[in-house]
């Protein structure tokens, strides 16, 4: 591992109420389209780390209420945009009262990119366009990108998307294809794979469905579209699958997840025995696994917080290093008391989300002898962002919980 996954960073920006985090739920976190109705408004600005095949996503969604935007561009600039990969811009095309305004803030990101000297790439998505006809969308969709003047950034793109429809995936799609930290030593293996084999295809991917991994980088005759929907409908947690196999025109397709949300996908020829198929499907399985092991899905981020918390902790004589390390990745189970929700989060969980400022988010009080370590983990609760106390003791063991509180 490099320190190239810290790199492979995407800003999501936008005004409030405009979907921002509901592409991030819906993408990266396996929301159903229809469950992220309620959410919150976003409260400033939320990190989260996913991990794919041993490569790391740093996804950044800020709020976008005009204080928190004002804020971003006042005092967290540098912080926000350093070695950015992508800016995801989203425009809500259902809300013309509030273009202008948009522009003003995207305008605004650019000349802060433009500060920095960001070379990220900038994709604009004309967001919520399931709620318009067909024949339309083309036309708002060129409204947009002359009003956004997209034409002066060579390094811009506009797509068309809606959570409800395939067009999220297709733009995301895109996005990891240019920012995902591909592995030139696993994608060489994998070309080795294919040719050997005598695949049409072999694709690794998440379990909703952006691929990762493809060889041949195309493939005409498959409908990488219809296949990512089947990949939505095998991999739910009500289901627990070894493989499944199916047909699509003239190609055999085998579907496995090998380790957790890293599913592989292998085309054949329909004309192959089937037998033969099984059972060169499961010897490439276990390469795959050989080449994609659970320990390398840790990336070189989090290993880093983790040094970081724990140096953090050693600074105000909590414990050694030895006893840290054994309890911060502990998951700690608790209970909105607002939503009833029960929750769960582990000490570098929360250290992960407040990497810039651990003393907002893990607070050390000291007194009468002992040592109290204050957890304030962020809940998205159906009423609004909370933050829900949690008491350790000295050897970051639960004691209690106290009431959340609005962030």
């Amino acid at each position: 591992m490099n320190d190239r996954s810290l790199q492979s960073k995407i800003v999501i920006l936008g005004l409030s109420q405009s979907g921002k985090t509901s592409i991030r739920q819906v993408v990266f976190e396996g929301f159903a389209p229809q469950a992220t109705s309620l959410n919150p408004a976003t409260v400033r600005i939320n990190r989260k780390l996913f991990n794919f095949a041993g490569s790391s996503i740093n996804l950044v969604d800020v709020g976008g209420q005009s204080s928190y935007l004002n804020e971003l561009f006042e005092k967290y600039t540098e912080r926000t945009f350093s070695d950015l990969k992508a800016l995801i811009y989203v425009v809500d095309i259902s809300d013309a009262s509030n273009i202008m305004r948009s522009k003003y803030y995207f305008d605004l990101t650019l000349d802060n990119l433009k500060k920095i000297g960001s070379s990220a790439r900038i994709y604009v998505f004309a967001h919520k366009m399931d709620v318009v006809p067909v024949d339309k969308r083309a036309a708002i969709t060129r409204s947009i990108k002359d009003i956004f003047e997209l034409s002066k950034y060579p390094n811009s793109e506009i797509y068309e998307t809606s959570i409800f429809e395939e067009n999220i995936w297709d733009a995301m799609q895109r996005i990891f294809s240019v920012v995902y930290p591909r592995d030139l030593t696993k994608a060489s293996n994998i070309q080795e794979i294919v040719s050997e084999y005598n695949l049409n295809l072999l694709t690794l991917s998440t379990s909703k469905g952006l691929v990762l991994y493809s060889e041949p980088e195309k493939e005409v005759n498959l409908n990488l579209s219809r296949l990512r929907s089947e990949l939505v409908k095998i991999y739910s947690p009500s289901l627990d699958l070894n493989y499944i196999v199916f047909s699509l025109s003239d190609s055999r397709i085998f579907i496995r997840e090998i380790e957790e949300d890293l599913v592989i996908t292998s085309v054949f020829s329909s004309q192959e025995q089937l037998n033969q198929q099984i059972s060169t499907f499961h010897e490439i399985c276990d390469q795959m696994r050989k080449m994609f092991k659970t320990e390398e899905v840790i990336s070189v981020a989090k290993i880093k917080v983790k040094d970081k918390l724990i140096t953090f902790f050693e600074s105000h004589n909590i414990l050694n290093k030895e006893q840290l390390e054994t309890k911060i990745n502990k998951q700690i189970y608790f209970k909105c008391d607002i939503c009833g929700r029960e929750l769960h989060k582990s000490i570098l969980e929360v250290a992960l989300e407040n990497a810039d400022n651990f003393e907002h988010a893990i607070q050390i009080k000291k007194g009468f002898g002992t040592t109290t370590i204050e957890l304030y983990p962020i809940h998205e609760c159906i009423t609004e962002m909370r933050e829900i106390p949690i008491l350790l003791d000295n050897n970051c063991e639960y004691r209690s919980i106290g009431k959340s509180r609005p962030v």
